[in-house]
């Protein structure tokens, strides 16, 4: 049988809560129960998704990383990010899920808040200590009781709880894993390439194009994101291509030259080389080498 990714919206897994469409919290179990008829539960969410594991064992893969399941580690999936989970042994848990517009419901005027900047690289998963567990727990916990009820300003007040419960999130995060509060212009303009690039990364593959869209020039985009990022605007571009190809070859079985047609390339040969030129291997020699190796325990 061929093996996609499967995409789930809330809406998907029928809930029957009135935010279903927006916000939904859930045992780990039900979660499980309500996805398993997808062939080999491969997922890419439109929503973003915090898994807190009370209890259990095995793995979950984030796109290509593979995270040990622990008691207290909590885990942020993020939109269109590739999971899967393995090696299941009596998991408990909760899953709180929850859309962009949702989060972005209540604004407080604070950029740091927004979910475009305090979501956009939160850490992929969280081990909690004795002291954060009970704080990080209690704010869960207020966020469950309040979905639970149906009484006045419920919305606002989920929305409220769901920030802090965000925030705590990063502030138990290792430090290289924070945002940086001073956002100014220039960080903008980085954020909003890097919108663009995840909207258009099939079809535009160059700093030049990127540039017109941002009413900028080439050179200042790149010595720009280079400044922010450490890396040039042409290699941020390439590695966000080069991360969809290895999700394609991982989580699916579509062929290498379906992959190039999917990812933008017209020439099979093209792809590979681009792809090589990343990886230091084909991209059949890496979803070999991947699927008959254990990913790196994390």
């Amino acid at each position: 049988m061929n093996r996609k990714i499967q995409s789930l919206t809330l809406t998907k897994l029928k809930n029957h809560s009135a935010m279903r469409n927006e916000f939904v919290i859930m045992p780990f179990d039900e979660f499980m129960q309500k996805t398993q008829s997808y062939s080999d539960s491969h997922f890419k969410n439109k929503f973003y998704a915090v898994f807190l594991f009370k209890d259990g064992e095995g793995s979950v893969t984030l796109d290509n990383q593979e995270l040990n399941i622990k008691p207290l580690k909590f885990f942020f999936i993020n939109y269109n990010q590739v999971y899967h989970f393995k090696n299941f042994q009596s998991n408990t848990g909760d899953v709180l899920m929850f859309t962009k517009s949702f989060y972005n419901y209540v604004y407080t005027g604070n950029k740091m808040i927004k979910s475009d900047t305090a979501l956009n690289n939160i850490a992929p998963y969280l081990l909690l200590s004795d002291e954060s567990t009970a704080d990080l727990s209690q704010t869960f916990k207020e966020l469950q009781q309040e979905y639970l009820k149906n009484k006045l300003l419920r919305k606002e007040i989920i929305c409220l709880l769901l920030k802090v419960f965000v925030l705590k999130y990063i502030r138990n995060s290792n430090k290289k894993n924070r945002i940086d509060p001073s956002l100014n212009h220039k960080k903008e303009i980085v954020e909003e390439f890097g919108h663009l690039v995840n909207q258009h990364y099939k079809d535009l593959k160059t700093t030049s194009k990127y540039a017109e869209k941002l009413n900028l020039s080439a050179n200042y985009l790149n010595a720009l994101i280079k400044e922010n990022m450490d890396i040039s605007a042409g290699q941020m571009i390439k590695n966000r291509v080069i991360l969809e190809a290895q999700r394609l070859l991982l989580h699916t079985t579509l062929s290498v030259i379906e992959i190039s047609y999917e990812l933008g390339f017209n020439d099979n040969s093209h792809f590979g080389k681009y792809f090589k030129s990343a990886t230091k291997y084909s991209p059949k020699e890496y979803r070999l080498l991947k699927t008959n190796n254990s990913y790196n325990d994390i």
